[in-house]
C-alpha cells in the first residue's frame, strides 16, 4: 500500500501533462460511486455550476424524472456496476476513468473518454483519487501545477505526519476502543474528510464518521467525550471556527488533532491534504497486519441491472 502511495506525486505529474487543456461540461450531471462520487463533492463548494450525483441514486430515483442528453460518468476502474446502469441512459458521456479498455470506456453512449494515468491500484483509492481531482480541476478551467509541485516537494512531511495521525488512530481508537472516530472538514475538505474516512475504514475496519465542522456542531458534539475528532482546516471563513470546536470538545473528553493545509493555496488544499491520511492508512495496515481489504466483499462491479421501481 505505501509503495502505491509513494508513487502518487508521479502519477500526478503524469495525468496533469496528459490532460492538460481539458474542457469538462457544466450544467450537466457527473456520476460517480465511493471515491470517484466523493471527488466530484470537492467542487461543489468552488462555484462550479454542475450536479454531482451518487450513481445508485441517480439510477434508482432521478432517471424515471428525465433521462439526460449529457454527461459525465467516472469510474476509476471503469467498471462499478452502479455507474454502468446509467450509462444506458444517457444519449452521451464523457467517461473519466483508468482502464482505457473498461466497460465505462468502451460503451456504445460514451462520446469522450478521459484517462487518469495512476496505473494499477491494488489497495485504496489513492493515486485514482488524487488524479480524478486533478482532471476536475483541469476540466474547470483550474491550473493545479502547485499543487502538483507540492506532493512531489513534501511528499516526506506528509509521510511523517500519516505516521502520527496512524499512532493516534491506534493507541487512543483502536487498542483502548474508543467510541467513535470522526473526520471533520470545511467546503470543499468535506470531500477530504470523506475521502480520509473511506480508507481508515476499510483498513482499520472500525466505523469512520465524516462530515462538516458546522454539521458536527448540530448535535454530534454530544458525543465527544472518549471520541478522537480529526478536524481538517484551511484557510477560509470557518478556519477560525474549526479551531474553537476542537479547544471545545477536547476540554470536553475529546482527543483532538488538527491537520491544517501548508503548502498551497486554499483552493488546491483537496489535492494535499488527503495525503497525511493515506500514509496513516499504510501505517495501520502494517500495524494491523492487514492482509486483504476486501473481507466481506470485493468491489461492486456486478453489471446486472436490477429491475427499476416505477411507484
Amino acid at each position: 500500500m505505501k509503495d502505491e502511495v509513494f508513487e502518487i506525486p508521479y502519477r500526478a505529474e503524469l495525468c496533469y501533462k496528459k490532460n492538460k487543456g481539458l474542457i469538462l461540461p457544466e450544467d450537466v450531471p457527473y456520476i460517480g460511486m465511493g471515491a470517484s462520487h466523493i471527488a466530484t463533492e470537492a467542487f461543489r463548494f468552488m462555484g462550479i455550476n454542475f450536479f454531482p450525483e451518487k450513481a445508485a441514486e441517480y439510477f434508482n430515483y432521478l432517471l424515471k424524472y428525465k433521462e439526460p442528453e449529457k454527461g459525465v460518468l467516472i469510474s476509476q476502474s471503469g467498471q462499478s456496476s452502479e455507474t454502468l446502469w446509467c450509462a444506458d441512459y444517457f444519449k452521451s458521456y464523457t467517461a473519466v476513468v483508468n482502464d482505457e479498455d473498461s466497460p465505462l470506456g468502451n460503451h456504445q453512449n460514451c462520446s469522450k473518454k478521459v484517462l487518469l494515468y495512476s496505473g494499477e491500484e491494488n489497495h485504496i483509492a489513492t493515486k485514482t483519487y488524487i488524479n480524478t481531482l486533478l482532471v476536475l480541476y483541469l476540466g474547470f478551467g483550474f491550473d493545479p501545477a502547485e499543487a502538483v509541485n507540492a506532493l512531489k516537494k513534501h511528499q516526506k512531511d506528509f509521510d511523517v505526519s500519516g505516521e502520527e495521525i496512524g499512532q493516534l488512530i491506534y493507541s487512543r481508537t483502536i487498542r483502548k476502543k474508543r467510541s467513535c472516530l470522526y473526520i471533520l472538514g470545511n467546503g470543499p475538505n468535506i470531500a477530504t474528510a470523506n475521502v480520509a474516512a473511506l480508507v481508515l475504514s476499510q483498513v482499520t475496519r472500525i466505523p469512520v464518521l465524516s462530515m462538516s465542522v458546522s454539521q458536527f456542531e448540530h448535535g454530534f458534539m454530544e458525543t465527544s467525550r472518549d471520541a478522537l475528532v480529526i478536524g481538517i482546516n484551511h484557510e477560509g471563513r470557518e478556519s477560525a471556527r474549526t479551531k474553537r470546536l476542537l479547544r471545545k470538545i477536547k476540554n470536553a473528553g475529546a482527543d483532538t488533532f488538527e491537520v491544517s493545509n501548508k503548502y498551497v493555496e486554499s483552493i488546491f488544499s483537496p489535492v494535499t491534504l488527503p495525503m497525511p491520511f493515506y500514509f496513516a492508512s499504510a501505517y495501520l495496515s502494517e500495524r494491523l497486519k492487514v492482509k486483504n481489504l476486501f473481507m466481506m466483499g470485493n468491489k461492486v462491479v456486478n453489471s446486472i441491472i436490477p429491475e427499476q421501481n416505477n411507484e
